[in-house]
């Protein structure tokens, strides 16, 4: 008997270890994007990163760019790709080396998704290695017809998706030339088929998703005119992506929000800082910019955070500053509601032209200059027609200022510690924001992160009017040379303006964006991003106050920029494993707070197998997870929940949302407790257990408890304010439910 009892253990055992791999596997979460590098010279000119990195970064995941010219990486080296994208770039002479390595890749079970085709024909215009196309077209599931319709008068479309295609702009008029492939039977399914006159069996396939990836045919993801720039997409990117890549078991980290509610950041760059206002009444009292911003906006606006950097030439007397200046940016940065950045020293405009550390590059450039490094400088007037560096660039000096020579440590560091030099006790600079073309090379970035000092700028989002698509809307950031460079999350006024030149109220219409990356799906936070400038005049200053106006209607968490910038690395870094068939760990997340799982209107936090999570929202049919910062590790586990008409109960407290930071959560059988952090009151939404009479203390830094009572009624809602005059105090609030005596 005992042996028998033994071997059954043993067995049990020996059965766990084998099934414990199934519960504790990694998600996950790269996308492996292959470009043509002899037709883009880096990977943030390519149709990938402008286009699709986006919607790619909504579904969860990061992208890792390869150029497919150099050696293609060992499938089994891999672990961390979920799925391989070619975007417009198997136009190569000899594709085998590619099609082996993707037959490889595909079955490791890496998804593989193509845009475009092969190219490449003989010298006698016949498809080189036809056999080996033919061959990796029927591993992705697609059939090929061997032949290109270069004149498609007489194709129509036959059928189309309309929950895939005809996203922004329909599908129709003259067709693009295509190649003839069609969906294997069982393999996928067809998302757009086209026929020759009456013949099905001319049918071609040209946007597919397949049980391996997809495919798109050349000329019919997106629609780009050239001579307007317009772009809109035929494909609805989010959709086509989350079919092919197979996102729906993939838990999002998510950077639009934070405690439930959507993030909002605001930051200022220095530029225009010593302009003379013109707004009456105080033109012609020599009233900066800069100053009318601080009265006007950053202190009319106390609950909202904003980060100030300026450009350290503008206030260092040897540059172009003057100590009127210096003491603009003291008062400015001394206000608690205001975060401190630096704009860089001597403000690049062609962060490339530095890029190979040659200050005696600039020379030609001095005579440009009104206070140059070597030369008396402004010897000559500027055409801008007959410079060559202006028509190529968009610039006539590499960089605002030019009173010692490019120093990239003076360009970093030396910009950081002068801003510091001006701060009161307890602050320092916590974000770099780029200049000019906001392209910094991978050093500049590096010089930021060795410092502590995180980094922002570039994208210049848009969702308007103007740009009707969400092909103008920027991904996360980019990644260049093992570096991170963080976009804003939105435009600013110069691109509204003309590069400041026309239309200064133009700034008003960025609602428009903000509105449009929040319904029908959140894709953005609110940013409100400028320059000292719109101090400059009356209807910039206006357009500024109606945009930060619209974010104080909205249900938003105000943050820092540095505290965005952070949220957004954790994206980046966050880690992923499976460790039940509906539960998660999630780790090395750092900043970022929330987890999205999409389509998941019937489901739920089970709170009783989580850790580290604090609450939970539906929102546009997804559910979001608020975690706690306090816990390094989270585990997120799901139920099912059969009632979409409100949040689900639970035996135990969990936030529905607020515009402070909650976290340090902690549950009992009568009370819950936690630390919150904010701009402005705290107001709050929590789910309890059962309705009655709730006892709401607050202890703030000096030890005073301030408390008040909240009745709880049907639907188990408990809502209440905190009032803070410091921003950022942290409060210990404690929450016991008043149990009825008799």
């Amino acid at each position: 008997m005992n042996k028998r009892y033994l071997f059954s253990c043993w067995l049990f055992l020996l059965l766990l270890v084998q099934l414990q791999p199934l519960y504790a596997q990694a998600v996950p979460r790269t996308i492996l994007a292959l470009y043509d590098g002899k037709s883009v010279a880096e990977p943030r000119f390519s149709a990938v990163h402008r286009l699709a990195e986006m919607p790619l970064n909504h579904l969860g995941l990061v992208v890792r760019y390869h150029d497919i010219n150099k050696p293609l990486p060992s499938p089994e080296a891999m672990p961390e790709v979920r799925g391989v994208l070619v975007w417009e770039a198997l136009q190569m002479e000899d594709p085998r080396n590619f099609i082996s390595w993707a037959s490889e890749v595909l079955d490791r079970d890496k998804r593989l998704v193509v845009v475009g085709g092969f190219g490449g024909e003989d010298e006698e215009g016949s498809p080189r290695y036809e056999e080996n196309i033919d061959q990796f077209w029927i591993k992705l599931g697609l059939h090929s017809g061997d032949e290109w319709i270069p004149f498609t008068y007489k194709s129509k479309i036959v059928y189309r998706d309309r929950r895939l295609v005809d996203f922004e702009r329909h599908i129709g008029g003259v067709l693009p030339g295509y190649e003839r492939l069609s969906v294997i039977d069982g393999e996928g399914y067809s998302c757009l088929k086209v026929r020759q006159g009456g013949d099905s069996a001319t049918d071609s396939d040209l946007v597919v998703v397949t049980r391996k990836g997809g495919w798109v045919a050349s000329g019919y993801a997106y629609f780009h005119n050239e001579s307007t720039d317009t772009v809109q997409w035929y494909i609805n990117p989010f959709e086509f992506f989350r079919q092919a890549f197979t996102t729906d078991d993939l838990p999002k980290p998510d950077t639009t929000t934070l405690a439930g509610k959507r993030i909002f950041f605001s930051h200022i760059d220095g530029d225009g800082w010593n302009n003379l206002t013109e707004i009456y009444p105080y033109r012609n009292r020599g009233i900066l910019s800069s100053e009318i911003v601080k009265q006007e906006v950053i202190e009319a606006y106390p609950e909202l955070p904003v980060t100030v950097a300026p450009i350290a030439g503008d206030l260092d007397p040897a540059w172009h500053g003057s100590q009127k200046s210096l003491r603009v940016a003291r008062e400015i940065l001394a206000l608690p509601q205001v975060e401190a950045g630096s704009h860089t020293y001597s403000h690049p405009y062609d962060w490339g032209f530095f890029a190979n550390g040659n200050p005696g590059k600039e020379r030609p450039f001095l005579k440009f200059y009104s206070k140059p490094w070597e030369g008396k400088g402004i010897l000559q007037k500027v055409s801008k027609a007959d410079n060559a560096y202006y028509q190529k660039t968009g610039y006539i000096t590499p960089r605002a200022y030019a009173v010692k020579p490019f120093d990239l440590d003076l360009e970093i560091e030396g910009a950081i510690n002068f801003v510091n030099s001006l701060l009161p006790q307890g602050k320092q600079v916590q974000i770099y924001q780029w200049s000019g073309d906001t392209n910094p090379f991978p050093a500049a970035i590096e010089a930021t992160r060795k410092l502590g000092v995180r980094n922002i700028n570039g994208g210049d989002t848009r969702l308007d009017r103007k740009y009707p698509s969400y092909g103008w809307v920027s991904p996360l950031g980019q990644m260049m040379g093992g570096q991170l460079q963080i976009y804003a999350s939105n435009s600013n006024e110069n691109t509204y303006t003309d590069q400041w030149s026309e239309q200064f109220f133009g700034y008003r219409h960025l609602t428009r964006t903000l509105s449009n990356t929040e319904t029908p799906v959140r894709v953005k936070p609110v940013g409100v991003y400028y320059h000292m400038y719109s101090g400059q005049k009356l209807s910039s200053l206006n357009a500024v106050r109606a945009n930060l106006d619209y974010a104080r209607s909205q249900s938003i968490i105000p943050v820092t920029t540095s505290h965005y910038a952070a949220i957004v690395e954790g994206f980046y870094s966050a880690q992923i494993e499976q460790t039940g068939s509906r539960q998660w760990r999630i780790s090395n997340r750092h900043a970022l707070q929330t987890l999205r799982f999409d389509r998941a209107l019937f489901s739920a936090v089970d709170f009783g197998n989580s850790r580290g999570v604090i609450g939970q929202h539906h929102y546009q049919g997804s559910l979001y997870v608020a975690l706690d910062r306090s816990e390094a590790v989270a585990v997120v586990a799901l139920r099912d929940y059969d009632n979409s008409d409100q949040e689900p109960q639970s035996d135990f407290s969990y936030l529905i949302g607020s515009n402070w930071q909650v976290w340090g959560v902690q549950r009992g059988p009568a009370f819950f407790s936690f630390e919150a952090q904010g701009f402005g009151e705290g107001r709050m939404i929590w789910q309890v257990p059962q309705a009655g009479e709730y006892v709401v203390s607050v202890t703030g830094k000096s030890g005073e408890i301030r408390r008040q009572t909240v009745e709880v009624s049907e639907g188990n809602q408990l809502r209440f304010t905190i009032e803070s005059k410091v921003p950022q105090q942290t409060v210990r609030v404690h929450i016991d439910y008043r149990q009825e005596t008799v």
